[in-house]
């Protein structure tokens, strides 16, 4: 009798039908970074072409399976042999391919395939199961089939109630930002399912709650809550934050679950002659990374938030981890932070929602604190708004010709300046409104700009043509950089300023001392 061909053994296509299904779904996943395929993969006609090619590898693969289980006598054509190769060898390659892009693709990306994925399971599953019971319950006999049978039956039911029911455990997974928006305070917090959220204080005698609502409604659609709060009622003041859960929402009615509270928390915040801000950049998911540098500057009294939290906003979550949980674990609800946009937040789905959700009208805006003030720019994206990794959906030339307008009229209350943006350029594709808007700040009287984006933690010292000309054009303002996150490293800094000086100190994750210099407010001819 002629021994059987290896490929066209049943475990064999079905390991072929396996691997397929599970580098299709790690392809798929990785879409985020698409982009960067197509220009090597161009021939397939870019990224979607290739995974409709390992579609239908897949589809041919469970085809060949069926046959072979219930049509066994064509596993003596030759045609079956050799397609039954071809569905082997290329899944083989798409396995190992999938598998190799998702390792090279470093952590911050890998945290994104993970997110990509878990939205992408009901409609797998959707797809495998049947198919699944479709190959496998024909072969299966005696109890192996009753018990398997048992098996899906119960992940039916328990799928079905996890829909329904919440057993998810409720909870406020983050200590609350508070958000200096530049005319209120905006505290923010997250929790782990969606749900409405409050504040609670008292202030002059009165007690206090305040609700995250918009036109009257309380909002219950989302992990990041903000509340609005007056300057007046909440600063150097106790407050608590809360949060009910939001089982179902409808037009009659609601179902609602429990409701947690967090705190006490006590915001202090420092408009005393001698202030400290931490200042943090271009973290990038990098979260032990950038606490451990942090630890090496002692205390201070609020933060700046730099921008470029993560490698983009594809979802929510992602907000929720690098934002607001490290927000809340770097300043415990108790001193206010301001908020700079990085480029890096502009990306994704949920960009457009980001100032919504943190409470701010525009990323664009002063605050005043005792004697100094900060003037917040958004610089938006670093390139022009039709490059292809924007995928067409960028318009931030017109935000930042809006800014410059916005600039013009602005009154600034304080003589002792100091601008943030993320970019040190503030509109980086385009020069002259660049310099258009740092004529302004020229004019306003700016002292000091502080910045990040470059990964490099250094004053701007006209080492290039481009920082020469406007160190040259701008001899009165002089430009921080702060570090960020570089390979396994990175920077972060801290100022402290009195009314002579400012003193720039930045420090790595392994305490080395990157900064520490001390600039005054006053230049001397």
């Amino acid at each position: 009798m002629k021994k059987e061909s290896f490929f066209i053994k049943i475990p064999v296509l079905a390991v072929s039908a396996l691997f397929l299904s599970v580098a299709a779904a790690l392809f798929h996943a990785m879409r985020v970074v698409w982009v960067f395929y197509d220009p090597n993969i161009a021939f397939l006609g870019g990224a979607m072409g290739l995974f409709f090619i390992i579609l239908a590898l897949l589809a041919l693969s469970v085809i060949l399976l069926a046959l072979r289980i219930y049509v066994p006598e064509k596993r003596k054509k030759k045609a079956f042999r050799v397609l039954s190769i071809i569905s082997f060898i290329f899944s083989l390659i798409f396995i190992i391919f999938s598998a190799a892009a998702l390792l090279i693709s470093g952590s911050e990306t890998g945290s994104v395939f993970f997110l990509y994925l878990k939205k992408d399971l009901p409609l797998l599953s959707f797809f495998a199961v049947p198919t699944l019971l479709l190959l496998v319950l024909p072969a299966l006999k005696g109890k192996i089939k009753t018990v398997f049978c048992i098996l899906m039956a119960s992940c039916l039911v328990l799928g079905s109630l996890w829909s329904l029911l919440p057993f998810r455990p409720f909870s406020i997974v983050s200590d609350p930002v508070v958000m200096d928006t530049g005319s209120s305070y905006s505290v923010v917090f997250a929790t782990n399912v969606k749900a409405t959220a409050f504040v609670e204080f008292e202030h002059n005698g009165q007690s206090y709650k305040l609700y995250a609502q918009k036109d009257g409604r309380r909002i219950g659609d989302r992990l990041i809550h903000s509340i609005i709060v007056p300057y007046e009622q909440l600063k150097n003041n106790t407050y608590y934050v809360g949060s009910t859960r939001v089982i179902d929402e409808y037009s009659y009615g609601s179902r609602l679950g429990k409701t947690v509270t967090k705190g006490p928390y006590d915001l202090k915040v420092n408009e005393s002659k001698k202030q400290s801000y931490l200042v943090i950049s271009d973290w990038h998911s990098h979260l032990k990374e950038a606490k451990e540098a942090i630890s090496h500057l002692g205390e201070y009294d609020a933060v700046l938030m730099m921008g470029d939290p993560s490698a983009g906003l594809d979802f929510e979550e992602q907000a929720v981890r690098n934002i607001v949980e490290f927000g809340g674990d770097l300043t415990r609800g108790e001193m206010p932070v301001i908020y700079v946009r990085g480029n890096h937040e502009t990306r994704g789905n949920f960009a457009n929602k980001l100032s919504d959700y943190l409470g701010y009208e525009k990323f664009y805006y002063t605050v005043n604190r005792g004697d100094y003030s900060f003037l917040i720019l958004d610089s938006g994206e670093d390139k022009n708004d039709d490059h292809v990794e924007y995928g067409g959906m960028d318009d931030y030339a017109v935000n930042r010709r809006e800014m410059a307008d916005w600039l013009k009229n602005v009154e600034i209350k304080n003589e002792k300046i100091i601008a943030l943006s993320h970019a040190w350029q503030i509109s980086e594709p385009e020069s002259e409104l660049s310099k258009e808007i740092w004529d302004k700040l020229n004019d306003l009287g700016v002292r000091f700009e502080i910045s990040g984006h470059i990964h490099k933690c250094r004053f701007l010292d006209g080492s290039t043509d481009e920082e020469k000309e406007y160190a040259e054009a701008y001899p009165s303002i002089t430009t921080y950089i702060d570090g960020g996150v570089s390979g396994n490293n990175y920077i972060a800094s801290k100022i402290t300023i009195d009314p002579e000086n400012v003193h720039f100190e930045a420090a790595d994750r392994k305490g080395e001392v990157i900064q520490d210099e001390t600039l005054p407010w006053q230049l001397h001819s």
